[in-house]
């Protein structure tokens, strides 16, 4: 695995797989406990409309670090696996739906030996 310092990471630019340019890293978000590295933090291209990303409060983009497909002179994110508002919303709605749905309680299986010639003889 190569080890990559954080700070060279600073201002990397961030482009989809489709070619998307998202933006620029601005900082990284971690697990305390563990030390993971869970979100970067990126600052959005002035084009990109961020209406349908996952940022935080300030406008800056959230990208799972589980996007990353390659790092080098750019990073390379998956947009199959980018976070998105519609995808959020899909997956609330489909969690939402399961969690009202009456689960069936499966009907127990008699266990019963019954030897058949015995009961027609």
């Amino acid at each position: 695995m190569v080890k990559i310092r954080a700070s060279k990471l600073r201002d990397v630019e961030l482009i989809t797989d489709t070619g998307i340019r998202l933006g620029w890293v601005y900082d990284l978000s971690m697990d305390e406990e563990t030390g993971d590295i869970l979100v970067i933090v990126a600052e959005p291209d002035e084009d990109l409309d961020t209406s349908e990303f996952v940022t935080d409060h300030e406008g800056l983009l959230l990208i799972p670090v589980s996007a990353v497909k390659s790092i080098g002179e750019v990073i390379i994110i998956d947009s199959s696996k980018l976070a998105v508002k519609s995808k959020l919303r899909r997956l609330r709605t489909v969690k939402e739906l399961v969690g009202t749905r009456k689960v069936e309680e499966p009907e127990p299986e008699l266990d019963m030996d019954i030897d058949v010639e015995d009961e027609f003889e």
